[in-house]
């Protein structure tokens, strides 16, 4: 039973060391799409193309008639960290993330839009290769949530009591989630080999759209809570096989607001995001080693986290075609505790993200690209360190350099 327990430890670390993105949850605050990445991200006032699946979906609404939108996003960068005690502040090697979304939307009604997206929404993980006790390690981590989603749009007909544009917004959160950690052997990592998915259809987006002047617009958005239940048959821990085991995730819930300010050839957009971190506190994994069942606590501890976003758009004319350039820049806030650092993901500290872009709007055809790049950094302590969680990373260097490039296309028919 001793031994039993003390694979049940190192079965925790899995999780403590599964969790990427911390300083934004597992939420990666730069992915969609290039148009509104260019601009720091903003959309939730005045999105009004298919990526409205993601940011707002009552901006569905302003799609005329039939709209296709594909966006590439791939994400280039590394952390530093100490996964390790005695491996300290080392570098990650380039994490190399391709992120996507396909989108479309079609009006059918004069009121009614119907839309449909499928691109991953969260996401987090690094891969470390170093010598421990003369022996070369691979320590790796990776996780991605996918998302499917309907929508449906209504925008209400202009009255005297409420005048302007205004459109509601719903969508249906169908999410999977692939997770892989390993520790051991290049060749053969069996320390930890987890690779589990699970899948959750219980989430919802709610948003709103209001335009009382066609200068001026403001946006509401939010999403529930999900729980996904990462499941193996099989798995490797300690050198051992465990079976049936169980690895619990909360996407937590997030609330946003946006607004925007347009003219003829100017728009300057900001948007605020809560996301309720504090829903991950702790995780039990589970498992079956020997015969005998397992429930190992891990602790999160997260704190809730705020990301602002500010962007602008100056838009240059040539006959029939626009020429936008676009700058932004946003801001996401600490959710790790520094008391439980992790070696995967961002670090327990505020991230800095700068954008640029432009791109070529003619006719029904819109061509668009942007760049971002990411940045944060701390040094934590020995002192800083909790206790309950000896497989969080350990005292050091904690940094994180990531550079976002993009590319979106789409047609309005």
């Amino acid at each position: 039973m001793k031994k039993f327990f003390s694979v049940g430890g190192l079965m925790a670390a899995a999780l403590a060391w599964s969790s990427g993105g911390r300083a934004a949850g597992f939420d990666t605050p730069i992915l969609y799409s290039a148009r509104h990445q260019a601009m720091g991200g903003t959309a939730i006032g005045y999105v009004s193309d298919p990526s409205a699946t993601f940011h707002n979906p009552a901006g569905l609404a302003a799609v005329r008639r039939f709209s296709l939108l594909g966006d590439l996003s791939l994400l280039l960068g590394k952390v530093r960290a100490s996964p390790e005690r005695g491996v300290s502040s080392i570098e990650s090697e380039t994490v190399v993330a391709p992120f996507f979304m396909l989108a479309g939307a079609a009006r059918l009604q004069d009121y009614v839009v119907l839309g449909l997206g499928v691109f991953p929404v969260a996401s987090g993980g690094a891969r470390y290769e170093y010598q421990l006790a003369g022996n070369r390690f691979v320590d790796s981590t990776n996780i991605v949530f996918v998302e499917v989603t309907p929508n449906i749009s209504l925008q209400l007909p202009p009255s005297r009591a409420l005048p302007g544009r205004l459109s509601l917004g719903i969508g249906y959160r169908a999410s999977v989630l692939l997770f892989n950690r390993e520790k051991g052997a290049p060749d053969n990592p069996r320390v930890l080999n987890l690779d589990m998915t699970g899948a959750n259809f219980s989430g919802v987006r709610i948003g709103l759209q209001y335009r009382p002047v066609p200068s001026f617009g403001v946006g509401f958005v939010f999403r529930n809570r999900i729980e996904v239940a990462a499941r193996a048959d099989e798995s490797s821990v300690f050198v051992q096989t465990a079976t049936d085991t169980r690895l619990p995730f909360v996407l937590p819930a997030k609330v946003g607001a946006g607004m925007s300010f347009d003219t003829q050839a100017l728009r300057l957009a900001c948007d605020a995001e809560y996301a309720f971190q504090d829903q991950n506190q702790r995780s039990n994994l589970t498992g079956t080693l020997n015969g005998t069942q397992a429930s190992v606590p891990n602790v999160f501890s997260w704190q809730n986290g705020v990301t602002l976003r500010f962007g602008a758009e100056y838009r240059v004319a040539h006959g029939s075609q626009r020429y936008p350039i676009r700058a932004g820049y946003l801001y996401d806030s600490a959710v790790t505790d520094r008391r439980y650092p992790s070696a995967f993901g961002t670090p327990p500290a505020a991230t800095h993200t700068v954008t640029v872009g432009t791109g070529l709007q003619t006719g029904v055809f819109q061509l668009n690209l942007a760049v971002a790049r990411r940045f944060g950094s701390t040094k934590i302590g020995e002192a800083d360190l909790g206790t309950g969680c000896g497989f969080c990373g350990y005292a050091g260097n904690y940094s994180i350099g990531m550079t976002g490039l993009y590319l979106d296309t789409s047609v309005d028919f």
